[in-house]
């Protein structure tokens, strides 16, 4: 069963792509994470683009994006803490 994580946000900016198109940009952490737990990103309707890293050693962490949910896919990921970024509206 999945399970959704808290994550903390660690900065968050707004980037004028024109004057009447604003993008949000967020970096975060998550603790002790798990295959298939679920990050909810509240500050986004719509994540655009994210990624995810073993916060230990920076190895990428494969994921699946809908709407403003991260779902973790790393196959035997267990109990690890995360940092990421998420670009979005």
């Amino acid at each position: 069963m999945a399970t959704d994580i808290n994550e903390t946000v660690t900065s968050s900016k707004i980037t004028v792509v024109t004057p009447a198109v604003e993008k949000k940009y967020i970096t975060f952490e998550a603790a002790t994470a798990s295959e298939t737990n679920t990050i909810t990103l509240g500050d986004f309707t719509t994540i655009l683009a994210a990624a995810l890293f073993k916060k230990s050693d920076g190895a990428d962490v494969d994921f699946t994006k809908a709407t403003n949910v991260l779902t973790i896919t790393e196959e035997g990921l267990s109990a690890v803490d995360l940092v990421g970024y998420a670009y979005g509206t």
